[in-house]
């Protein structure tokens, strides 16, 4: 057939199933489509799902950031004018530390509630800062919540970040997402009494007073990242629980009540620890507290849990008693291969019997093949004839992400194919970061060598 004849489907489609098909782009992807024709041009303002986020449109280390950061604040305005549907589903707005830009960022809000809007990220944190509430003052916040939205009933997700606000006032009774950032909240209780449906809680980089949830809370995900908590205790109720994440310093967790049917997955890291001056606790102190935590949140199908954890939980008082079987089926290691952390290793997989999956991530990758300082006492631990019930039993699907074929990723991973170890292991998969020819060829290498070492385990490598 003759192409000038051919009929060109996608536009010979009705405006409301092109509308649908947008939906599936990106809001960036999505802008783009109006160089297509004079029709697409119109079609892209009825987006449901707006976002405008300053890092996919200003370079903040480009010379002219300044004026780049001001034709992006009038390249919004002009977007939300020519908006004609009078329903959206989500807005979305991230601008780093936007002084100058009070009155349009109002008018963004408005316009966001005026459409009804029942997703909204209201993210002004610096890229500058750093990850903690740390060393902010008060001058680092310059928008405050307009009062609309404290009543806004069609809302049923809210991020708010480095933006004032008022706890007390919200009456948003449908709320169903909560996620705050860089604000000191007094009592977290009190702003969850405001939300009967809350189901997920965030809080990120905040200063927390107290950290108390006793009453009858319907959270099913609760995260809190990075936050300074100067009583260095929380008490969480937690009947309904799905997924808890944590990262920050060592603090004491006193958990009244986990659902261990419910429980999904947990996330523990504890890294910031490797870079204090003083440590939170001793070894032993942060060893116990930890194997504490563990035996609480035992019941987890995923858990994740990180290098510091690693180093301390095997300096706790008597270990192995001390720590009981956890139920995971994917156990996730953030680690830096480091020797300290093989005894943790070791005494975690001994406690999970039913682990059917095993992921490590490296942290720091180690290209050349040079042993490290404690790679012989790494060799001489995973000589030892010791096999763990999940490896007999169970341990099917082994990952490493970011392998380079280090000396003590070897030992540990040849360890753990060796089929008088690994009874029912079935698949490696090697995950290579980007790395340079020489390392690259030195990571096949080893990958071949694992192949070797059991024939009866399928070893898979994948490129960067």
């Amino acid at each position: 057939m003759d192409s000038v004849n051919q009929q060109d489907r996608i536009s010979s489609l009705p405006d409301v199933v092109l509308v649908i098909i947008l939906s599936f782009l990106s809001f960036k992807d999505n802008v783009k489509t109006c160089i297509l024709s004079k029709r697409w041009r119109n079609l892209c303002y009825e987006k449901r799902n707006i976002s405008f986020k300053e890092s996919e449109y200003v370079d903040n280390s480009a010379f002219d950031y300044v004026s780049k950061r001001v034709s992006f604040v009038q390249y919004m305005l002009n977007w939300v004018s020519r908006v004609p549907i009078q329903v959206i589903e989500s807005f979305e707005i991230c601008l780093g530390f936007p002084v100058g830009f009070e009155v349009e960022i109002k008018s963004f809000i408005e316009f966001a509630i005026s459409r009804q809007v029942k997703k909204l990220v209201l993210d002004f944190s610096s890229p500058f800062w750093d990850n903690t509430w740390d060393g902010l003052r008060n001058d680092d916040f310059v928008i405050e919540l307009p009062a609309l939205i404290y009543g806004l009933q069609t809302l049923e997700s809210l991020t708010i970040y480095a933006c004032m606000f008022d706890p007390s006032r919200f009456t948003n009774v449908g709320l169903r997402t909560l996620s705050i950032g860089w604000f000191r909240l007094e009592k977290i209780e009190s702003l969850l009494s405001k939300f009967p449906l809350l189901e997920s809680l965030s809080i990120i980089s905040c200063y927390l007073d107290e950290v108390k949830l006793a009453g009858q809370i319907r959270v099913r995900e609760l995260i809190i990242d990075n936050c300074i908590i100067p009583t260095m205790y929380c008490l969480l109720n937690l009947p309904n629980i799905e997924i808890f994440k944590y990262s920050g310093n060592v603090i004491v967790f006193d958990f009244q009540k986990v659902n261990m049917i419910l429980l999904k997955e947990v996330y523990l890291d504890f890294f910031i620890e490797h870079e204090n001056d003083e440590p939170t606790y001793s070894p032993k102190e942060a060893g116990d507290i930890l194997s504490h935590l563990l035996n609480d949140l035992r019941s987890s199908r995923t858990l994740t849990v990180c290098s510091y954890l690693l180093e301390v939980i095997s300096e706790c008082n008597d270990p192995v008693d001390m720590l009981r079987d956890v139920q995971a089926q994917h156990l996730v290691l953030e680690t830096l291969m480091h020797p300290n952390e093989f005894t943790g290793m070791r005494l975690l997989l001994d406690h999970c019997p039913n682990l059917e999956t095993l992921t490590f991530q490296l942290l720091c990758l180690k290209p050349f093949p040079m042993a490290s300082y404690g790679g012989s006492s790494s060799q001489t631990l995973w000589l030892e004839n010791i096999s763990s019930r999940c490896l007999r039993r169970t341990l099917k699907i082994l990952v490493v992400r970011g392998f380079c074929n280090s000396w003590n990723e070897f030992y540990l991973l040849n360890y753990l194919v060796l089929p008088e170890h690994g009874f029912a292991l079935e698949r490696v998969e090697l995950y290579l970061p980007p790395l340079q020819e020489m390392p690259r060829q030195w990571a096949y290498h080893g990958a071949a060598m694992l192949q070797r070492t059991s024939n009866r385990v399928q070893v898979i490598l994948h490129s960067a």
